[in-house]
C-alpha cells in the first residue's frame, strides 16, 4: 500500500510533471484565496481588454521586443483560467515590473493618460 504524501505539495512516485505542476498551482491558488478572500460590497470592474492589448502596450512601454513580451506573458496567460482574477492581476503586476525595470522609456513616446 502506498503512503500518502506528507502534504499536498509533496510529489508521489506516480505523479507526472504535468500533474505535479497542476497540483502546485492548485495549492498556490488555495493559499492565495485564503490570504485574499473575495471582497464584499460594490464592484468597480477594470475596463475589458485582451491579452493582445496588454502585449502591445507592454511592448511600447518596455525596451523588450514583442516576442520577449509575449514569452513573459505566455505562462501567465496559460495558467490564468484556473486562478482568481486578483491572483492573475498580482502575477501580471510582477511581469510588468520585470519588463519595465529593464529600462523604462522616459522619452515621452506613447504618452500616458495618467496625468
Amino acid at each position: 500500500m502506498r503512503q500518502a504524501p506528507a502534504n499536498d505539495t509533496d510529489p508521489t512516485p506516480v505523479m507526472t510533471p504535468a500533474i505535479r505542476e497542476a497540483s502546485r498551482q492548485a495549492v498556490d491558488t488555495r493559499r492565495f484565496r485564503t490570504r485574499f478572500p473575495p471582497l464584499p460590497g460594490t464592484r468597480h470592474d477594470l475596463p475589458r481588454m485582451t491579452w493582445e492589448h496588454l502585449q502591445r502596450q507592454l511592448t511600447d512601454l518596455s525596451p523588450c521586443t514583442s516576442e520577449e513580451v509575449a514569452a513573459m506573458l505566455r505562462p501567465l496567460k496559460r495558467a490564468s483560467a484556473g486562478k482568481p482574477p486578483e491572483m492573475v492581476l498580482r502575477e501580471l503586476l510582477i511581469v510588468v515590473a520585470i519588463l519595465l525595470d529593464e529600462a523604462p522609456r522616459l522619452d515621452g513616446e506613447g504618452g500616458s493618460t495618467m496625468t
